[in-house]
């Protein structure tokens, strides 16, 4: 496979992925940007998507190592991707409950990109559990205090489901029998932080950062009930529909009725159909794939993209600035074509 082929094929994979993440399907996210590292796996930012969906689905240990692979790859490398590198990597050990480690990661993505999305939010979390766990002292356990060795019968898994109506985006979690205590919620104009400890010591989490659409904080509410916590968030602009929990592009649909639709309700294989019937064909698709990573890039990306298609003549697309940054890339036209040049 050449250079075009492969950047080609990442393109359309990338796409896939991205789709899949935004439309919470993190199996099949998960499976499509598997298959980018293995096609490029010097390629940090595709080695940090995975990262990301990882945390989704609660694999900490397998985010925190491509968290940690992705830092190895970026030493010399973009520093407002090594910034999110060690914003990924900082988040993973607060949620793993390392703080001290925590804090030195979060730091250095300060230093890298002050404005990174998030980092103020992680750092203030972080500086509160800092302050909460160094003074404690653990007390031994006397050696005849019995320790429980099953959860009496209470589940020990969650899951959750989000629906809306005209003002409220609710989000239903279900576990039962949990204590207030064991439940921490953070409400933010753009982001939710969720987390529960389950009946075996594991804990439950939900980070929605950027939420698709703004909210307004102080009007929403949350309530702990025997068999499920509800969320219920008030949104910034009544009557717009969210087609997403998280997103940065969400654009919304507008609505008059006061109807609430459950995701899980939406015939997934007609949306499909229709956007097959309606995508671009041929070059136009190629062009729509590479203008939306060109889109969703980091600076370093976008400068990347344009400084290889412009010194190759439209031959070459590259994503990684710290392999053509340094140096003319060379026209490349298709096997059985040659270069022609005009005066």
């Amino acid at each position: 496979m050449n250079v075009s082929e492969k950047t080609k094929k990442s393109a359309e994979i990338y796409a896939k992925a991205n789709d899949a993440f935004f439309d919470d399907d993190y199996d099949e996210a998960l499976s499509l940007f598997t298959q980018l590292v293995a096609l490029e796996p010097e390629n940090a930012e595709f080695m940090l998507k995975r990262c990301s969906v990882y945390q989704k689905v609660n694999k900490l240990d397998l985010a925190l190592k491509d968290a940690e692979n992705a830092l190895g790859l970026l030493k010399q490398g973009s520093r407002s991707l090594l910034a999110r590198a060690h914003l990924q990597t900082g988040i993973i050990l607060h949620r793993l409950d390392k703080y001290k480690e925590a804090q030195e990661h979060l730091e250095q993505s300060r230093e890298l990109n002050a404005t990174e999305k998030t980092l103020v939010t992680w750092l203030r979390k972080n500086a509160d559990k800092l302050k909460t766990s160094e003074p404690n002292i653990q007390q031994p356990q006397p050696q005849s205090q019995p320790q429980p060795t099953n959860t009496n019968g209470l589940n020990t898994t969650a899951r959750h489901e989000w629906f809306q109506n005209e003002n409220f985006v609710t989000i239903e979690v279900f576990v039962k029998k949990i204590k207030p205590e064991d439940a921490t919620i953070d409400i933010f104009e753009r982001s939710l932080s969720f987390a529960v400890k389950l009946p075996t010591g594991s804990t439950y989490s939900i980070e929605l950062d950027p939420l698709a659409h703004k909210i307004i904080p102080n009007e929403s509410t949350y309530k702990i009930l025997s068999t499920k916590i509800e969320i219920k968030l008030k949104k910034e602009m009544p009557g717009i529909m969210w087609g997403a929990l998280e997103s940065e592009n969400d654009l919304g649909t507008m609505t008059t009725a006061s109807s609430n639709t459950k995701n899980k309700s939406k015939d997934w294989n007609k949306v499909v159909q229709e956007v097959e019937d309606e995508k671009p064909e041929g070059e136009a698709a190629v062009n729509a794939l590479f203008q939306q990573i060109y889109r969703d890039a980091d600076p370093d990306t976008k400068r990347a993209m344009m400084k290889s298609f412009i010194e190759s003549n439209g031959t070459c697309l590259s994503t990684n600035w710290t392999e053509v940054g340094s140096k003319k890339v060379e026209t490349k036209p298709p096997e059985g074509t040659t270069l022609k040049k005009f005066a």
